[in-house]
């Protein structure tokens, strides 16, 4: 038998025979555990927070311009100048002009302060993924003479606290507008209403264009929106028109919009890493009481190995190995099942959010299993693991063949 050989059958027999002292057993049996529950949260709760952060991501983007243009506070001549060069840029597929305003929307007795933004319709259509999120799946109309009345189309929020649905009649007053005694104000129908549950959106309303341009008798455009053929030309058109816009203009992505929020995302995914490892370290602590202990037990059979012709060494080697075996099998076992219940989940969901319909957005549980994810969660643990077995294996090395059989007798 090879000196590889012998040291892992030494070390299997360890790990796998019944041991004399019932506490050596009990706190493998701990340590086993405590590394596969470690594992397994972490893996676990890594991959529920990027379903979570991968729903908010799709709905952002749903609801954002991949690029906006603030082009309020700059002249008319340079606005026209700066809107026909951003439409030669061959990388954007759809540019849109808004106007957008803080207005009171008010229904009788009830009334609320929200953001409504005016867009051309045809073309606003293929920058917002708005059609999931409505109710009716209508959009407002193109062609302002085929509507009696100004249509505008709310989110849920606003017209539940506004007390409106589809088809009802509210008013837009723009106190920001007010000349001489009395504030510009527009009575619109409510052609549709769409519900995201997400950021602020659920307050905003859209109405036409025109018909915000004639309420605010405003003729020039707030912001330039932009949606590009391809997500992944978004930093380098972001970096080039940032280089190249007017002064008093200014220009950000949808990620730079809500860029506190998802930094924010990052920052607790790290801490949820970190602190769930604290399992695995408990686990770890668990490792290395279990190997000493069994250290002591068998003492004198290391050292009558070593009168044999067993190098120091190959003591060393053989509680490092076990220490792996029983770490690691716990190691193996969490990520396995981790993986498996997860995936499952993920293409098949089944574990369902408790009052799923009345607080939260999605019926079952949001998983995405990254893999990158799942190999820094068994780096982090097998590191642990390498250090919890290398204490008794170091006690291991330094056993003196005589010393250890006289404690036999």
């Amino acid at each position: 038998m090879s000196k590889k050989s012998y040291i892992n059958y030494i070390a299997g027999r360890y790990f796998s025979s019944r041991k004399k002292v019932r506490m050596i057993s009990t706190t493998s049996i701990i340590t086993i555990i405590g590394t596969f529950l470690g594992t397994f949260a972490i893996i676990a709760s890594l991959s529920v927070m990027n379903g979570f952060r991968d729903m908010l991501f799709n709905r952002t983007q749903d609801m954002s311009p991949d690029l906006t243009f603030y082009v309020k506070n700059i002249t008319t001549e340079t606005r026209t100048d700066l809107y026909d060069a951003i439409k030669e840029d061959t990388r954007i597929k759809v540019l849109s002009p808004s106007i957008e305003r803080k207005m009171l929307v008010n229904s009788g007795k009830y009334q609320q302060l929200a953001f409504i933004k005016g867009v051309r319709p045809d073309e606003y259509k293929k920058i917002l993924n708005l059609e999931p999120y409505l109710q009716e799946k209508e959009f407002l109309t193109n062609d302002l003479a085929q509507t009696p009345y100004p249509e505008i189309i709310i989110g849920l929020s606003l017209a539940n606290i506004i007390g409106v649905g589809v088809g009802d009649t509210i008013n837009l007053v723009s106190l920001l507008d007010v000349k001489t005694y009395t504030a510009p104000s527009m009575q619109c129908i409510v052609k549709d209403v769409f519900n995201v549950t997400v950021f602020d959106y659920d307050y905003r309303a859209y109405m036409h264009i025109l018909d915000m341009q004639y309420l605010l008798n405003e003729p020039n455009y707030h912001q330039f929106e932009a949606e590009l053929h391809s997500t992944s030309d978004l930093n380098s058109v972001n970096k080039y028109w940032k280089e190249h816009i007017p002064d008093n203009c200014r220009v950000a992505s949808w990620w730079e919009e809500h860029l506190e929020l998802f930094s924010a995302m990052q920052v607790e995914k790290i801490a949820t890493f970190l602190v769930l490892s604290l399992i695995v370290i408990i686990a770890g602590f668990n490792l290395i009481s279990s190997m000493i202990m069994l250290l002591l037990e068998k003492k004198w059979e290391i050292g009558i190995l070593q009168s044999m012709g067993c190098a120091p060494r190959d003591a060393y080697r053989i509680y490092f190995r076990l220490g792996w075996y029983t770490g690691g099998l716990g190691m193996v076992l969490g990520t396995a099942v981790a993986v498996i219940l997860l995936l499952i989940q993920q293409n098949f969901p089944f574990f369902v959010m408790p009052g799923a319909n009345d607080v939260y957005i999605f019926k079952y549980v949001p998983v995405i299993v990254n893999f990158w994810d799942v190999f820094a969660t068994l780096i982090m643990v097998s590191i642990l693991i390498t250090l919890s077995s290398l204490i008794p294996a170091k006690r291991a090395n330094n056993i003196k063949p005589l010393e250890a059989i006289k404690t036999k007798q």
